[in-house]
């Protein structure tokens, strides 16, 4: 969730309500003071064809980008578990290897868990970019399996090694580039002042009692709102335990303390 934190994301939550019904009550205090104290029978039937084409084109959108951000959030939801168990079904593959090598891929694998799980992790929230440190260990891997000298060079392992290594890059890429919002500003601006308007509609049809309109007013606005954080929170997944987690490579570092065991 980029910097917000979990409190900030809380806050986030209660300042888009806060602001929705806000826009309710003003679209009804602008109402009072725009129309006529008495307004005739055919006002709100005036009005529904506008409201009704502004909630089906709004509903519409609004739908659509529910479901598209919810795609990618759970994309990127499986893409880091599929990361976390790629290195690893890496690390239980360094067992068929020599000795020397074996200590050497293994170290290496765990510089990687641990700079995704910390630093790379906190980097690509914020930056939308990895670490030197996991970008390095993926080098130094691909270095020693190329090394002609290496008795690894040779061994019928390396092959599904590298297969592994070359999905392991491929799955780093994707996480970066979820971390990133997808949803364009332009987007946005429709989103925000389609909700604006269809409150503002709203204001403007006349109920018999004023009460009762501010009330089912303000509900859509809370509506309006929730689902629009909804869309913001989709579209930010990483950060913190509401979202996508780093839980899957903590997981990792504890497997492979299990594999050193022979558990």
């Amino acid at each position: 969730m980029g910097d917000y934190g979990l409190a900030g994301l809380w806050m986030l939550l209660a300042g888009s309500l806060v602001v929705a019904v806000l826009i309710a009550t003003g679209s009804i205090l602008l109402a009072d003071r725009t129309l006529p104290k008495s307004v005739g029978q055919g006002h709100n039937a005036a009005l529904s064809p506008f409201l009704t084409c502004v909630s089906l084109v709004y509903g519409a959108l609004l739908g659509f980008t529910i479901v598209v951000a919810w795609e990618q959030f759970s994309s990127a939801e499986t893409n880091v578990s599929n990361e976390a168990s790629t290195i690893v079904t890496m690390y239980r593959q360094t067992v068929g290897m020599p000795v020397d090598e074996q200590t050497q891929m293994r170290a290496l694998l765990r510089k990687y868990a641990g700079a995704v799980e910390g630093p790379e992790w906190q980097n690509s929230i914020r930056a939308g970019t990895g670490t030197e440190s996991a970008r390095d260990a993926l080098n130094e891997m691909y270095t020693v399996l190329g090394n002609e000298k290496s008795s690894v060079a040779t061994s019928p392992i390396t092959q599904k090694f590298l297969d592994q290594l070359t999905t392991l890059a491929s799955q780093r890429n994707q996480r970066i580039l979820d971390a990133k919002p997808r949803i364009p500003g332009l987007l946005w601006t429709g989103l925000l002042f389609g909700g604006v308007v269809l409150l503002g509609i709203g204001g403007f049809m006349r109920l018999g009692s004023a009460r009762a309109h501010l009330i089912l007013l303000s509900a859509i606005a809370v509506l309006l709102g929730l689902l629009l954080f909804v869309v913001f929170w989709l579209d930010h997944p990483f950060g913190n335990e509401l979202g996508v987690t780093s839980a899957p490579f903590e997981q990792s570092l504890n497997v492979f303390d299990s594999i050193d065991r022979g558990a």
